[in-house]
């Protein structure tokens, strides 16, 4: 598994598919703090939204690397879960480096207008994490699902990153969606803490709101291997 882990690593790398969403985060971070002063809390929730969007880039890009007739191979070798689950972690240990460079950019270049305390560090790594995992359960979905033709794979990560974005605006105009979009990651959900940069909000709901978050994640990682090896079967 480690073996295959690397390959992936390497292959991505050389495939070139990496630098797209990798030049458009790293970019994305040092404009955002190219200015001193920033305020802490809503900062980092502006880049656990690039996160959000260049993981899911990152992970339908993975999917992609391999012909039909080498990842067939690698089925033989692997298993299809292995292979799956090789794919997720690979796309994980690129999240975390993401994350890394996005929690602690602004620190080494003093960006923030106050003192960063472990609370901040904390609640800047849930929320990136968070958000890094949506994004790969996204593009996860896009690249496995059976309902939309390849070509419009893409289109169909597109329009489920604007939904969960603009999730409270939508609902507000059409309240009968509002059961429909618990299907979606709770994207917004999540970022509203972190708007007004105050840690007052941070309490008990917040925690509440991020253990459903992991909870979704793990529901959404067995639906999509359900998904994955009904498609490959």
């Amino acid at each position: 598994m480690l073996g295959f882990i690397r390959y992936q690593l390497i292959s991505y790398i050389r495939s070139l598919k990496i630098v797209p969403p990798t030049t458009m985060f790293l970019i994305w971070v040092v404009i955002l703090y190219s200015y001193s002063g920033m305020e802490i809390l809503s900062s980092y929730a502006v880049t656990s939204t690039a996160i959000y969007i260049v993981m899911t880039w990152v992970s339908m890009s993975n999917f992609s690397i391999e012909e039909e007739a080498e990842k067939n191979m690698l089925f033989v070798q692997l298993g299809k879960k292995r292979y799956l689950w090789g794919k997720w972690i690979t796309c994980i240990l690129i999240a975390i480096i993401f994350m890394f460079f996005a929690v602690f950019y602004p620190i080494i270049m003093s960006s923030f207008k106050e003192k960063i305390q472990p609370i901040h560090l904390c609640l800047s790594i849930v929320i990136h994490l968070l958000l890094a995992m949506f994004g790969i359960i996204v593009g996860s979905f896009s690249s496995i699902s059976s309902f939309v033709s390849k070509k419009y794979k893409w289109l169909l990560a597109v329009l489920v990153i604007v939904v969960t974005i603009s999730y409270e605006g939508i609902v507000e105009k059409l309240d009968i969606l509002k059961w429909l979009f618990v299907l979606f990651p709770p994207v917004v959900n999540i970022i509203n803490f972190f708007v007004k940069d105050d840690l007052q909000y941070f309490g008990k709901e917040f925690w509440i709101c991020s253990a459903f978050g992991f909870v979704y994640s793990i529901i959404a990682f067995n639906v999509l291997i359900y998904l994955f090896l009904k498609k490959e079967s």
